[in-house]
């Protein structure tokens, strides 16, 4: 994190060096590896983040107040210029070496889109990218981009653009008011402005948790409330405290602090909605911490004795570098080793490459700015800012570079044909499309090379999703859009989830051959089922998808379309048996009697309105992304070729069960995808998953034809 150096306010021997603060930050540094390391019984220490926001506001504005106080002004030159030299330099040299290492050992796919993470985080934006990318139900699957926790940086430099401004502004009015301005004469003004905007901040927090935890986590304005905190305590105490409080009490509440910061480890995890109201257990507890050892005799209590050691303010030193490098290295050694949770040993190799890189960079980066004369002219250090982008970019250059030959590398390899292994001993169907599977099957046994030229390209391959024009219905409109041909006078409908809109490239194009109208009412993670659903983000009651299945039945009824074709997953969570409680994976013989059950009462219905009903079940789910594994250089096909996912299979044959017995028709898709359940990653020279189980648009315009064949419509 970014909090000011052992040099500043607060912290300086000889001007009230505060060691407690310093153990602090090791303290909160320390929970947040032992967090992102997978340590048992650590799974809540990702509030040492909250603590660090806390440390932050405290010194920075008692740094502002002070010098408001003494001056009457606060040089923002002077102010950005500081926060250059602290930040910049450290953030630069880990940013371009998370670029580097992710070039060199990480699939071309991820390395990509770590370069554009990399671009936000330059722009001191991450938590923006991070917000959207973590609500987006395409990105669900996709691994933790190592530049995730430069989310932090960003919400507090963008806190950062803001309260200086606002200070120096209630600090002109005070200078308006009094001769000479003081920290006295700016502490009411302050306080009172500061707290409402706190309060502000954490009542938007509280809403914005509940309503959308996974945006609201990565929020300024959900986090604003810990840095002013912070702020306030720094403000509440810019002037000195003369009466000396009982020992036992200074004690007591220094102790009540440290147990909540250790209840929030204890008591919180990833599932807990944050930060919200949880949140102040730590923040709380960090405050408490500060606010005793500001006062007099503070210095002298056990807790602040105790982080005052000499390790403790060494780690707390370091612990900007700590907090830079500590996710980079453990999720680029997680994926090179393919390992979600390290090794004892690989851990070790780790956890000393963390403190081996974070020294260096301590006594080679983050002193030599700050301390170095010539950084110290602020005009020079906010130079660094548009400078440390330059090398970025640079950086990126050069890694775009080394991707490209890499991806180049299969470019003069051959397509698989099914004429590869006619005549062999193993016999190919007379179906060209399933024909094709299995010789790609076969060759991916062979060790045949990854074919040159893929349909689509790896590259923004997770962004190849079927395009929906107006009619993408999670914006909540309730437009049509007829698609196909559309002047004809027959017309289908395409109804279901994420895995319905992968098909619609086949439908669309079977409508515009076949002659009929289509129209595709899908709407992502939302499955087309009578099981109720709930909100994938909050477990709560999702009213949007509830609405769009009932406007989608009602809009059936009036089209009275001639075919209406069907494909869902089955998603947790769901309403259980007894209508209350959530159910999910966990509980797996309710969980299929509820998804089987509201799949049936959904064909029912559809049944009921006339067409004919068709059921397309059984796309694969597979273990791996294959354009991450074909991008991770691979020797072969062999390498990613993949076994179908047995939990979806299981549940996708169970809704194919539950349709033939009410006579709806079953496309079962995999055999276009599978043979013998083992799954190509590429059949011909098609990719034939965008991820592990959505088509790519390419493979789907494809399997137009064999659709059309399998449900009878007849000649094109």
């Amino acid at each position: 994190m970014s909090e000011v150096s052992r040099g500043s306010l607060g912290t300086r021997p000889g001007a009230g060096f505060r060691g407690d603060v310093q153990g602090l930050r090791a303290v909160a540094v320390l929970l947040v590896i032992a967090a992102h390391a997978r340590f048992a019984g650590f799974e809540g220490g990702f509030v040492g983040v909250d603590v660090f926001f806390v440390i932050s506001g405290f010194l920075i504005t008692g740094l502002l107040v002070r010098e408001a106080g003494t001056t009457g002004r606060i040089s923002l030159l002077d102010f950005y210029a500081r926060r250059a030299r602290r930040i910049i330099p450290a953030a630069t040299v880990v940013l371009v070496a998370t670029v580097a290492a992710s070039a060199i050992f990480l699939p071309v796919l991820r390395t990509t889109e770590i370069f554009t993470d990399a671009i936000w985080a330059a722009f001191f934006a991450a938590n923006v990218r991070f917000a959207v990318v973590e609500t987006d139900y395409f990105a669900t699957d996709q691994p933790v981009s190592p530049l995730q926790h430069y989310w932090s940086l960003a919400v507090e430099e963008q806190f950062y653009v803001v309260w200086p401004l606002l200070l120096l502004v209630l600090a002109l009015v005070v200078r308006r008011r009094v001769a000479r301005g003081s920290a006295a004469s700016l502490r009411p003004l302050a306080l009172g402005t500061l707290g409402l905007l706190t309060l502000a901040s954490f009542a938007w927090s509280i809403w914005a948790t509940y309503d959308s935890p996974a945006t609201a986590y990565f929020s300024t304005f959900t986090r604003g409330w810990e840095l002013g905190l912070g702020a306030v305590l720094a403000v509440a105490f810019s002037v000195p405290v003369r009466r000396t409080l009982p020992r036992w009490l200074l004690e007591s509440a220094a102790v009540l602090g440290v147990l909540g910061i250790a209840s929030g480890v204890l008591l919180l995890s990833p599932r807990t909605a944050f930060p919200g109201h949880a949140a102040l257990l730590p923040v709380v507890g960090a405050a408490l911490v500060l606010g005793v050892g500001a006062l007099p005799g503070g210095e002298r209590t056990g807790v602040a004795r105790l982080l005052s050691l000499p390790p403790a303010r060494i780690v707390g030193d370091w612990s900007f570098s700590l907090y830079l490098w500590h996710f980079p290295v453990l999720r680029i050694a997680g994926a090179h080793w393919g390992e979600r949770t390290l090794s004892p040993l690989h851990l070790v190799a780790a956890l000393v490459a963390i403190v081996g890189l974070s020294a260096l960079t301590f006594h080679l980066v983050e002193q030599p700015f700050r301390r170095g004369r010539w950084w110290r002219l602020p005009r020079v250090a906010v130079a660094l800012y548009p400078a440390s982008v330059g090398v970025l970019l640079l950086a990126l250059v050069a890694g775009n570079g080394w991707v490209d030959r890499r991806l180049g590398i299969n470019d003069d390899n051959p397509a698989i044909t099914s004429a590869d292994y006619e005549g062999g001993p193993e016999q190919l169907s007379d179906d060209p499309v399933r024909a094709l599977v299995q010789a790609s099957v076969l060759a991916a046994l062979d060790g045949r090379p990854v074919p040159g030229r893929l349909v689509p390209p790896l590259l923004g391959i997770r962004q190849d999703t079927a395009p929906l024009g107006a009619c993408d219905y999670r914006t909540g409109t309730q437009e049509l859009c007829p698609v196909g041909d559309t002047d004809a006078e027959r017309s289908l409908v395409v109804i279901g989830d994420s895995h319905a809109r992968a098909w619609t490239p086949a439908t669309n194009l079977m409508g515009e051959r076949y002659g009929y109208t289509a129209y595709n009412f899908v709407y992502s993670g939302c499955p087309a089922s009578q099981a109720e659903r709930l909100d994938p983000e909050t477990k709560r009651e999702w009213p949007e998808c509830n609405d769009f299945k009932e406007w989608t039945l009602a809009t059936v009824a009036e089209l009275q379309p001639d075919l209406v074709l069907v494909s869902s997953a089955a998603l947790p969570k769901v309403v259980g048996l007894d209508g209350t409680s959530a159910i999910g994976f966990t509980k797996p013989k309710e969980f299929r009697a509820v998804q089987l059950d509201g799949m049936r009462r959904e064909l029912e219905l559809l049944q009921g309105l006339g067409p004919d009903v068709a059921l397309l079940a059984n796309t694969p789910k597979l273990p791996r992304e294959p354009g991450v594994c074909l991008s991770s250089g691979v020797a072969d096909l062999g390498g990613c070729l993949f076994e179908a996912g047995p939990e979806a299979r299981r549940y996708q044959r169970g809704f194919a069960d539950v349709a033939r017995e009410i006579g709806v028709t079953v496309v079962d898709a995999e055999k276009w995808f599978c043979y013998q359940q083992q799954c190509p990653s590429v059949v011909g020279n098609y990719v034939t998953m965008r991820d592990s189980q959505h088509m790519t648009t390419e493979y789907a315009r494809t399997l137009a034809e064999p659709l059309a064949e399998e449900l009878g419509l007849g000649d094109p």
